[in-house]
């Protein structure tokens, strides 16, 4: 049975996280993936490597992906990444705008070679505003879009970012869902399209809840930023003032409430989340107070629920609170979740045979189709493993593929016979 991108080619122009992990779930789905890397690798590939070239960052985004080495900055890389471009249906993107035009990876560039090409680019900020050019990392667009001082960590009094990649992971997914729409749409256009996705609304999109402003109801905020704010901190007031100057003009609703929060218990902590009236009534009961005054989500009232909980363990609330249908889970260690029997289950986890760095177990198939399989199928590649395949494919003579590799414009990998690569295939 084939995937849901089977016969769809990717070409993939990225390190780190957006589009590296944008293109495993579309080589988990079927699709051919072929990941364009520097001379010098992937920047993951030497991050505390296990291996020569290898290593845990780059073997959880990468897999099933064939690997070419091209350096983009030599001018005979041009007509190889022209080539690429009329093979593929996809190309994925994440550099600065600026980056992307001089190497001539943009998108009319691409599509003048191929007009039925997707061109899908994730970058910092954006593309047309006036921040467009600055560099993005995922720490840095959590602390620009409030994302930092949403999360409310602190350490020393300093906001703490959130050490997942969130808004690369969102941005992640929002490409994959942008690409694959721009493919339906190509199916009754017959023609490509840019999709541009940015960190900075990947990581706005998180916040949906909280970022909106309604005129009616939200005058204060104005003059809140303009004057309250700047003086709070010139005061060097700490992210609780903060907090609690701005729910004295507008209380945050959302994070206001008793009965939708993370509490401690005898022997750790469960997270409760009482959202539905139904539920609050019998969290209500449970707590042997009045709905009425649960839903007030008062200081009051979550301290006397906080009482309530650290009076129990928690397998204890697992079970009482699951009995009448109230969710709720015990806050767990990620190395708990790699062996749950659930996410065993669910398929969440998947064991993967790596020939350099030996088995690993990493995150599945978080897509479940019900007709189209979607699963990992090979490991990461080792470096540049098909370079030499891929230009024989793309038309090079054997003596054009030597000289792309003496000039430097592409680099290949010395064929072994105990490759477990898609070269042979």
């Amino acid at each position: 049975m084939t995937g849901a991108l089977d016969g769809i080619t990717v070409v993939e122009f990225g390190q780190f996280v957006s589009v590296p992990f944008c293109g495993q779930l579309m080589a988990d789905a079927g699709a051919r993936v072929i990941k364009v890397e520097p001379p010098g690798g992937d920047s993951y590939r030497s991050s505390h490597e296990l291996a020569p070239g290898e290593s845990r960052q780059f073997a959880i985004k990468n897999r099933g992906k064939e690997s070419v080495a091209l350096d983009l900055g030599h001018p005979d890389a041009g007509e190889v990444v022209r080539r690429l471009a009329a093979l593929a249906d996809v190309v994925l993107v994440n550099m600065s705008p600026a980056a992307v035009a001089r190497r001539g990876l943009d998108a009319v560039t691409l599509s003048a070679v191929n007009p039925r090409l997707v061109h899908g680019a994730v970058t910092g900020y954006g593309t047309v505003g006036p921040d467009a050019g600055l560099p993005g990392m995922d720490v840095v667009v959590q602390a620009h879009s409030g994302l930092v001082a949403a999360l409310g960590a602190e350490a020393d009094g300093v906001p703490r970012h959130s050490e997942v990649q969130v808004a690369d992971y969102a941005s992640s997914l929002l490409l994959l869902a942008g690409v694959s729409m721009a493919l339906v749409a190509r199916d009754r256009t017959g023609r490509g399209q840019p999709v541009d996705v940015s960190l900075l609304g990947a990581a706005l999109t998180l916040q949906n809840n909280q970022f909106s402003h309604i005129d009616a109801v939200d005058g204060w905020r104005a003059a809140f930023v303009a004057d309250e704010l700047p003086r709070l901190r010139r005061a060097g007031a700490g992210r609780d003032r903060i907090a609690a100057a701005r729910e004295a003009h507008q209380p945050d609703r959302l994070t206001l409430t008793g009965h939708y929060r993370v509490f401690g218990t005898s022997d750790g902590a469960i997270a409760v989340g009482a959202g539905s009236p139904p539920t609050q009534e019998r969290l209500a009961a449970i707590a042997g107070m009045p709905v009425d005054r649960l839903r007030t989500g008062t200081e009051a009232v979550r301290a006397d629920l906080a009482a309530l909980f650290v009076t129990r363990d928690s397998a204890e609330w697992v079970t009482r609170l699951r009995a009448v249908a109230i969710p709720c889970a015990v806050v767990r260690a990620l190395d708990e979740v790699l062996t749950d029997p659930h996410v065993e289950a669910e398929g969440l986890v998947a064991d993967v045979e790596h020939p350099a760095i030996g088995r690993y177990r990493g995150l599945g198939a978080p897509i479940r189709f019900g007709g189209t399989p979607s699963e990992p199928t090979r490991p990461s590649p080792p470096f540049a493993a098909h370079t030499t395949a891929v230009l024989d494919e793309l038309g090079f003579t054997p003596a054009e593929a030597r000289r792309l590799l003496r000039s430097g414009a592409a680099v290949a990998r010395p064929r072994r016979t105990d490759d477990r690569s898609r070269s042979s295939a």
